[in-house]
């Protein structure tokens, strides 16, 4: 951020921050932007839109010049961003629209795809489930099960979290006297239930949602060209080897290894075509409930993991 700009951002709203995001991630990553396109986003007016260029221009005059034959703002070769856009926000951006989803046109870039997402909850059973973690109350809901079929469940959640296949809903399930994670999309009906919460069935109680682990994730050993794969996932080198190291909830480990096809066997025996990466500390997760989803891993007893399809 140029000079003592943030010091003077901070002298301005919430509201107008954001309008002074948005110049600067066009001009970052579109290379120009219009007056246009910030009053069609942020339904401003003409004059308030004037005022938002101006300001941008007083913060960080070197980022822009003006061209007149067609009153549009290009970015100079002296620009330096007045706020950071982290790369994964700005690539959702490229894809999806700036904003909240309440402007006016969509502004997806043309040129920036995302993967087709097939596992988004139904918005009833979102809310309702949203809504019971924020209001810390119970629900009950009819939950369809592999390997029980449908049944009733009244549940305590505390967290949505996505896997990388599905949404899961984590909480204290009253049925089976322990926390569980339930992917959302085999939820059939979900009401609140009102019933006191006892202290054991709090999040704060969820030891191995609160226990964090760190993953060592280093290329498959029988990769000829680990290099590559180093690039691949951002890895630094540690005793001349590269790796990537990650903490993740140890209630996520075995989702997350699986979601990114990690081999997870002591002696890194499954195909390096289908797994460009191996966890080197593979012991790591001799504690972890769900290791069994963990592709390759063993346990203590060398028990193979679970396909759970």
């Amino acid at each position: 951020m140029p000079g003592n700009a943030a010091l003077k951002l901070e002298n301005h709203s919430h509201a107008q921050r954001e309008r002074l995001a948005f110049i600067d991630f066009c001009l970052q990553y579109h290379g120009s932007v219009g007056r246009s396109e910030l009053m069609a986003h942020f339904g401003t007016a003409v004059a308030s839109s004037t005022r938002d260029f101006t300001l941008y221009r007083e913060l960080a005059h070197e980022n822009l010049i003006l061209r007149h034959e067609n009153k549009r703002y290009y970015r100079t070769d002296n620009y330096q961003p007045l706020f950071h856009h982290e790369p994964r926000a700005a690539l959702k951006t490229l894809a999806h629209g700036f904003g909240d989803g309440l402007s006016v046109t969509p502004g997806q870039s043309g040129f920036c795809e995302d993967a087709p997402d097939l596992i988004a909850p139904p918005q009833d059973v979102l809310a309702t489930v949203s809504r019971a973690i924020s209001q810390q109350q119970a629900v009950r809901m009819t939950y369809q099960s592999l390997s029980s079929g449908a049944s009733e469940r009244v549940v305590v959640p505390h967290s949505i979290v996505n896997n990388g296949q599905r949404w899961h809903m984590r909480g204290y399930c009253r049925k089976r006297g322990a926390f569980r994670d339930f992917v959302c999309n085999r939820i059939t009906s979900v009401i609140i239930d009102k019933a006191d919460i006892a202290e054991h069935e709090h999040q704060t109680s969820d030891a191995e949602w609160n226990e964090q682990l760190t993953l060592e994730l280093i290329p498959h050993p029988c990769h000829s060209n680990p290099e590559a794969i180093a690039l691949d996932f951002n890895m630094s080198r540690q005793n001349n080897q590269p790796v990537r190291q990650l903490s993740i909830r140890a209630a996520r480990a075995g989702y997350l290894l699986r979601h990114w096809n990690v081999d997870c066997s002591p002696d890194h025996r499954l195909p390096e075509q289908e797994y460009h990466l191996w966890l080197r500390n593979h012991n790591i997760l001799e504690h972890c409930a769900n290791a069994v989803l963990a592709p390759g891993y063993l346990d203590t007893h060398g028990k193979a993991a679970v396909t759970i399809k």
